[in-house]
């Protein structure tokens, strides 16, 4: 995440303006289809808010002992000011299966920035590699990761999430597919389920024929 803050201020620094009228400019207001999508660095106005699922909070980890308070609440309204360009941006499913699609093929990214995503380090081994295969079937790139999977192949994949939520996306090249769904909770590390849920769904699809 302090990655993500000192991009903020260096794009700050840079462009004399602000993190949120440079996100809005180049990506949040173009011509991706981001309609329901939206960054705030402090509070969202309550036209966002009513617009808003709950969130929860639930997790137990130890790491989160100081947010104790925080367990069986409805954080949908607090101040996103904690993580500002590390993760304070609202938005939908949909949203964010055009974003994804945008990432990994659209004109949003030029050949060596994207090359430079897709640069990856074994989470098996924290080497450099390729690719993954499944022997080594996990790999992070630039704020992205890939995986090998026997049911999947190799897809392009990644879960964020904040203290009342958690949103994932898959990309399939294969397929040329993406999909996403969110969840309106923070459990225990040891609960998150979010990955056998996508393998899940995917296998659904798949077995549908419609992907």
């Amino acid at each position: 995440n302090t990655g993500y803050i000192l991009a903020e201020l260096i794009i700050e620094k840079v462009t004399h303006n602000s993190y949120t009228s440079e996100l809005n400019r180049r990506f949040l207001r173009s011509d991706l289809g981001l309609n329901s999508t939206y960054y705030s660095g402090t509070m969202y106005p309550s036209d966002i808010l009513n617009r808003m699922v709950s969130g929860y909070f639930f997790s137990h980890d130890e790491d989160n002992a100081g947010l104790k308070p925080l367990l069986g609440r409805d954080v949908h309204a607090d101040s996103v000011s904690w993580m500002k360009s590390a993760g304070a941006i609202v938005s939908t499913p949909e949203d964010l299966t055009r974003w994804a699609r945008a990432l990994y093929t659209g004109p949003m990214l030029a050949p060596k920035q994207r090359a430079e995503l897709f640069s990856l380090v074994s989470l098996k081994n924290g080497k450099p590699i390729k690719t993954t295969t499944l022997e080594d079937p996990r790999a992070f790139g630039l704020g992205v990761a890939q995986m090998t999977t026997p049911q999947t192949g190799k897809v392009w994949f990644y879960e964020g999430e904040t203290l009342g939520y958690r949103m994932l996306h898959l990309y399939l090249p294969k397929q040329d597919a993406v999909i996403a769904f969110g969840l309106n909770s923070q459990p225990d590390s040891k609960q998150n389920q979010s990955g056998k849920l996508m393998i899940s769904i995917f296998d659904t699809l798949h077995k549908a024929g419609k992907i």
